[in-house]
């Protein structure tokens, strides 16, 4: 699986970002061509939310998947740092656990998980969970 960070913020563990998305996919029993993660400021990430998803609004993070059906994944994932921090603020939560957060649920995204109904968004994070607990189990 071939793993590219794009821009990452000087806070941000790339080995262990490797790491995350490696045990998301294999947690989860997908093969993947390439993962790309790409940083971004706060208001570009707007700017594609409303050009591909038709919302204005600030968010942490999208995910394109850009492969077929039942073919290895071929995804992008697009974050940003800044709403990361802020919603770290907001959720009173560790900056970094927030971004391996947004990083597992980007993931989660990219393996087919959806978040459109209350019903799946609670599924989702319990699942963001399980993989969270994994990694701050391991020391991270």
């Amino acid at each position: 699986m071939q793993i590219e960070i794009i821009d990452p913020d000087p806070q941000a563990n790339i080995h262990l970002f490797k790491n995350v998305i490696e045990q998301v996919m294999t947690g989860e029993h997908k093969t993947s061509e390439y993962v790309n993660v790409v940083f971004m400021k706060r208001d570009d990430l707007r700017l594609l939310k409303k050009e591909y998803f038709n919302l204005d609004v600030y968010t942490d993070i999208i995910a394109f998947n850009l492969n077929d059906p039942g073919e290895p994944i071929e995804g992008e994932v697009y974050l940003s740092f800044g709403q990361i921090k802020r919603n770290a603020i907001e959720y009173k939560t560790d900056t970094q656990a927030e971004l391996y957060r947004v990083l597992i649920h980007g993931c989660l995204h990219l393996c087919g998980y959806k978040d459109d109904t209350i019903e799946q968004k609670a599924q989702m994070t319990v699942v963001e969970n399980q993989y969270l607990g994994q990694i701050e189990n391991s020391g991270a």
